[in-house]
């Protein structure tokens, strides 16, 4: 087991010279959002896979926006749109750490275990961390999970900003083409949109519309 998680920590921390001498954008492909229905034209984000983007959070050098999530949950569904305007508006990429089911196998569930214990570290859940003892005591070993949808800025191996899902109140979803039951309203639209230009305009000094990201308030200001 030692040896395996040496083997593990070596792996991430040679994706971690390659990402950081290549530069994060060249060395990924940039995502197909086509199974996203609500988004068109083109956009700014990359596919990582989850291995990296444990090198990319790791890294001493690295800053920038991971999204986690899959095109099956309905929340998702919902997000990536929003998330697209707000990275179109700001410039800003945004590395896209897909957890679609047929990847959940082999050495990806222990990258993903190990992702999911790093951010419940930075970004805790309250009631995990209220239940872990309880949790951890079971017959089958606790495995953490990363509840998407997921956006976080990571500066320097620490999480600057985050937030998951996607505004409180979300009902559940009952479409079975992948629609809230209850779509945005102009006032929810705003909300998620804002939240999201005050992760991405933390990436760049200037905040990513020409001015410090404490000066942007809301879309208007980065319009």
């Amino acid at each position: 087991m030692k040896a395996k998680n040496l083997f593990l920590t070596i792996l991430i921390g040679v994706f971690a010279v390659v990402l950081v001498a290549c530069g994060t954008n060249d060395a990924f492909e940039a995502s197909d959002l086509s199974t996203y229905r609500d988004v068109h034209g083109e956009s700014n984000f990359y596919s990582v896979g989850m291995d990296e983007a444990l090198a990319l959070v790791q890294s001493d050098d690295f800053n920038g926006v991971l999204y986690f999530g899959f095109p099956g949950c309905p929340w998702c569904q919902a997000a990536v749109p929003v998330l697209v305007e707000a990275s179109n508006m700001t410039n800003t990429p945004v590395h896209y750490v897909s957890r679609t089911h047929d990847l959940r196998e082999g050495e990806w569930l222990e990258w993903d275990a190990e992702m999911a214990w790093w951010i419940n570290d930075q970004f805790p859940l309250e009631w995990v961390n209220e239940n872990l003892q309880t949790l951890q005591e079971g017959d089958t070993p606790y495995r953490p999970n990363i509840f998407v949808p997921f956006v976080v800025h990571v500066r320097n191996g620490v999480i600057v900003e985050a937030h998951r899902g996607t505004y409180d109140g979300h009902a559940r979803m009952d479409d079975v083409e992948g629609r809230p039951a209850y779509p945005f309203t102009e006032e929810e639209h705003a909300e998620l949109l804002n939240t999201y230009l005050r992760i991405l305009n933390g990436v760049t000094p200037d905040g990513g519309c020409g001015r410090p990201s404490a000066e942007i308030d809301d879309a208007e200001d980065c319009s």
